[in-house]
């Protein structure tokens, strides 16, 4: 049995045409019901679920899935922060990699908040056009402005890049970043961030919003000490050929860059 989230009449009328479902009204009355029964699929419409249900889909891919006659392929949401201690330690090779890795029936967008006069790396590595980006979502903040913003990549990643000078986000906030996970929470599976190496109240945001956060380490001791000293739990990608940081790192949860796939895991 599946457990449809909708309050829209139509699209509970054109669900339970495929099959039958129970229906929450709410995501409250959601919880409630996953408490007392459980459930093969979760849809939702218009509601972020991911917090409770391992197994969702919104209706949208589920309608589409139906269609097709095909299987339902369950991807659970993510957003995953990508940030390091000092520079030059891969952060930005690590975001390609899992770009490159991801499912290709995942739905990405890849945010860049590494704010540098000239452009960033991930602009320069992507070979991306110098518009649109971040920039030109803030000047209205609209949902129409934010999807407007955007670079679509490849078939399944867009790009929220950064602009090309400091001054056009410099009046961005912490209440901008979480509308910029909730307005990608509605449209994408997966939300990577490629983070710089400092933290303000932009970062911590982005920190806090995260279901997984991701440091990259050149695999130095003086990196360890840092992120032993972290308040929040990170998942370490080691970018290092030198096999001696294992003694280090030994109470981190780690991955080599080569296999950075796992991060999805």
């Amino acid at each position: 049995m599946n457990l449809l989230i909708s309050n829209n009449l139509k699209t509970i009328e054109k669900i339970k045409k495929i099959e039958s479902c129970d229906v929450a009204l709410s995501l409250e009355s959601a919880v409630l019901k996953g408490k007392q029964k459980k459930y093969e699929l979760v849809i939702t419409d218009g509601f972020d679920a991911s917090e409770f249900f391992k197994n969702t889909v919104t209706v949208r891919d589920y309608l589409k899935k139906a269609a097709e006659n095909k299987e339902i392929k369950i991807i659970r949401q993510e957003v995953i922060s990508v940030w390091s201690v000092k520079g030059g330690v891969g952060k930005t090779t690590l975001v390609k990699r899992l770009i490159d890795t991801a499912d290709k029936n995942a739905r990405m967008l890849v945010v860049d908040f590494n704010f540098q006069d000239g452009g960033s790396d991930l602009s320069f590595m992507l070979e991306l056009p110098v518009v649109p980006h971040l920039g030109i979502y803030l000047k209205e903040r609209t949902k129409k402005s934010f999807f407007e913003s955007l670079i679509k990549y490849t078939e399944n990643v867009s790009i929220l890049q950064a602009p090309p000078k400091r001054n056009f986000v410099k009046d961005i906030t912490p209440d901008d970043v979480e509308e910029i996970i909730k307005l990608g929470r509605s449209a994408f599976d997966i939300i990577i961030f490629d983070l710089p190496n400092t933290l303000n109240e932009i970062v911590d945001t982005v920190l806090a919003n995260s279901t997984k956060r991701v440091v990259v380490s050149s695999g130095l001791v003086s990196e360890a000490r840092r992120i032993k000293e972290l308040k929040d739990s990170f998942i370490v990608v080691v970018n290092s050929h030198n096999k001696s940081w294992k003694v280090y790192y030994k109470d981190f949860e780690c991955i080599p860059i080569e296999q950075a796939e796992k991060i999805f895991k």
